[in-house]
């Protein structure tokens, strides 16, 4: 364990979500336990780079060599948001960079557990100069864990709240939650509810030639069918109890077809329509999850892609029980959530410090997460 830095210190967190869009970067503050974003950057992938993503994850990309391929050029562009985030911040001494890296395969359940994240550490610690953590998940899925999700460790070190029964959701590509008991000695929560972002976006993709959509104007066009609802929530990993994680290795687009397929038979189907259920699907199940949690939730918090998302805030705002606001209200703009939890992550680990929450993952112990890399 190394010594206990000045405070304040300085981090960066680089996240790269399910939507597998791009990276978002941050710079963090950590004093104590208050934090401050001190420079943001974001990075859109190239149209082809996020294909060969979706590819590997797909598993349409299976020989080591095009993965290896792959990771070279994330890296390179991590790297790149890296630089920017020290170029406007030449005063602060940062002291490490965590690396969440590009998850392509998530597999808790399987024999062997497993999980994939592409990034190379050393690389970027070379290139930057400063020590890099990556790898965050697989040393709780080694103590038995899910692996997923991580951000509520960060969550509990910068949201919790003694006046207020709290839960902090996070839509990426999928959406979870951690639930913040204002009750110091209860146990934190925290899963993977279902599908956010991420059928939305790549049926955008697929009939409407955008990446998703803006200010769900598309789906507020449409209609919710609650037929096909009714088949979309028809689904073993809904009823699942926690400690459980999903991906996109179940609710991706072929998930969806086949559900299509039970609803018309994949005839007569109107795209918008069908948007709009799968935007109702995400406020839906994330609603209901909230809503039957005792004690009862005294306010919501969105962040991630999907807090962007004014029509899908506008369902959760109707649906849930508890008043919903985004985290920019807790200090913390909703876009860089993810990216400041691993940022807080990356120097626990430098210091020595867990950062996993049994009671989240299902791990047999806290873990100290991540494999640091040195220049």
């Amino acid at each position: 364990m190394t010594s206990k830095p000045e405070i304040p210190i300085y981090a960066i967190g680089l996240m790269s979500g399910t939507s597998a869009d791009g990276i978002d970067g941050v710079v963090l503050q950590i004093d104590n336990n208050r934090f401050s974003l001190v420079a943001t950057e974001a990075l859109p992938y190239p149209e082809t780079l996020r294909q060969s993503v979706c590819d590997i994850c797909s598993q349409k990309i299976r020989s080591r060599s095009e993965a290896r391929e792959i990771e070279v050029q994330l890296t390179d562009l991590f790297t790149a948001v890296s630089k920017k985030l020290l170029e406007k911040t030449p005063s602060a001494s940062i002291r490490v960079i965590g690396c969440h890296g590009q998850t392509v395969h998530h597999s808790p359940d399987s024999s062997p557990p497993f999980t994939i994240q592409l990034a190379d550490g050393k690389t970027i610690a070379r290139q930057t100069g400063i020590p890099v953590v990556t790898d965050f998940r697989s040393q709780d899925i080694r103590a038995g864990g899910q692996g997923a999700p991580l951000a509520p460790g960060f969550h509990l070190a910068a949201f919790r709240s003694s006046e207020e029964q709290r839960a902090i959701i996070n839509i990426g590509g999928i959406s979870n939650v951690t639930i913040l008991p204002k009750d110091q000695g209860s146990h934190v929560i925290g899963f993977d509810i279902g599908p956010g972002n991420t059928l939305m976006d790549n049926w955008c993709r697929r009939h409407f030639s955008c990446a998703f959509d803006t200010d769900g104007e598309i789906a507020e066009s449409g209609n919710p069918q609650q037929d096909l609802l009714k088949i979309l929530l028809d689904e073993d990993y809904f009823a699942k109890p926690w400690p459980k994680s999903t991906g996109v290795e179940l609710f991706n687009l072929n998930w969806l077809d086949k559900k299509l397929k039970k609803w018309k038979n994949n005839t007569d189907i109107n795209p918008r329509d069908v948007l709009a259920s799968l935007s109702t699907l995400t406020a839906h199940t994330i609603c209901e999850t909230v809503n039957q949690l005792e004690p009862k939730i005294d306010a919501v918090y969105i962040c991630g892609g999907g807090a962007l998302n004014t029509g899908l805030m506008k369902q959760l705002d109707q649906r849930c029980q508890a008043k919903v606001l985004n985290t920019q209200a807790l200090g913390v703009g909703p876009k860089w959530v993810e990216a400041a939890a691993f940022a807080w992550m990356g120097y626990q680990t430098t210091q020595g410090f867990a950062s996993t929450i049994p009671s989240v993952t299902g791990a047999s112990q806290p873990c100290i997460a991540g494999v640091i890399s040195n220049p």
